[in-house]
């Protein structure tokens, strides 16, 4: 049975993998046709002073073919694992705590869309209110007989608009810190978690090739071979073992200071929400002031997307 795409990646693998050899033989005619380039060295008593004109288009075409041959390495390893024929390094205990803020990072980005919705239905509805509260006292002036009426349900408004924009100004702060952990913390958390699976498959590649090297036969030919995959394994070794450091300590530091600013931010969220609830105007600035939130004077409720 034929499987078109299995049979497309293998067709692509091989013209890759033929045109690294198509590269190397290009660097070896550019390293025969500049080695009449030689400056004879030059001998002044018991100094030697020896030249060599080096071709730079000969050290591009090197660094093109080793990048062609990792790339390669990489897009068969990774291709192995995809279909499970190939065999892979885990660490369970580091992959579970991957997959975790993996998670959380979908659910923070979620809270945050809600919280900025939040802000901006706030921000209309205090508009509103306003609006409100200075037709009810316009209609006062001119209602005499309504006149009680009309001042109490605009001296209600514009107190509940008051309340609303200190309670935006709250919920703008938390949003802005949530923000900064997810959208900076947790990101560049994940940008070395990202480092470190591409090097997990590198060095998987090249764990492979030198598995497969010492499974063949011995001879003249396969000894070089062998020791040079033997110091890429261990290149690429070292570099997975770093990284893999690197996200251990990210993870650790990032959960302390995930836990000590979503602690503080949420104290805040439910502080503002409950005092606002209640219609307690001291309360709520008492609350902004707690948590070192200034307000201008004169400043007005924003939604958060119009400040960031």
């Amino acid at each position: 049975m034929d499987f078109p795409v299995y049979s497309s990646v293998v067709k692509e693998l091989k013209d890759s993998f033929l045109s690294v050899f198509e590269t190397s033989k290009d660097v070896d005619y550019e390293e025969e046709q500049f080695q009449d380039c030689r400056i004879t060295p030059t001998t002044c008593g018991t100094i030697t002073i020896e030249n060599e004109i080096t071709n730079p288009m000969t050290e591009k075409l090197e660094l093109a073919r080793k990048w062609s041959l990792n790339k390669y390495k990489y897009t068969r390893q990774l291709i192995s694992e995809k279909l499970g024929h190939g065999s892979r390094t885990v660490d369970l205990e580091l992959d579970y705590q991957i997959d975790i803020l993996k998670d959380n990072k979908k659910k923070y980005d979620n809270i945050l869309r809600l919280a900025q919705m939040f802000s901006s239905h706030l921000f209309h509805m205090v508009h509103i209110q306003k609006q409100l509260g200075n037709a009810f006292s316009d209609l006062s002036l001119k209602s005499l007989e309504l006149n009680r009426e009309f001042s109490e349900n605009a001296d209600t408004q514009k107190m509940v608009a008051k309340n609303g924009e200190i309670l935006c100004v709250a919920i703008n702060s938390f949003i802005e810190n949530v923000n900064t952990l997810v959208n900076k913390t947790i990101k560049d958390t994940l940008l070395t978690v990202k480092q470190y699976e591409t090097s997990r498959i590198e060095y998987d590649a090249y764990r492979t090739d030198l598995e497969e090297l010492n499974r063949g036969p011995l001879g003249p030919h396969s000894l070089p071979k062998i020791e040079e995959s033997k110091l890429l394994f261990q290149t690429y070794k070292e570099k997975y073992e770093q990284l893999r450091d690197d996200v251990v300590i990210k993870l650790k530091f990032l959960e302390e200071n995930k836990i000590k600013v979503l602690r503080t931010q949420l104290v805040l969220f439910h502080s503002a929400i409950s005092a606002y609830s209640t219609g307690n105007q001291t309360q709520l600035e008492e609350i902004l002031a707690q948590f070192h939130i200034k307000v201008k004077p004169g400043e007005k409720a924003t939604p958060w997307f119009d400040d960031y």
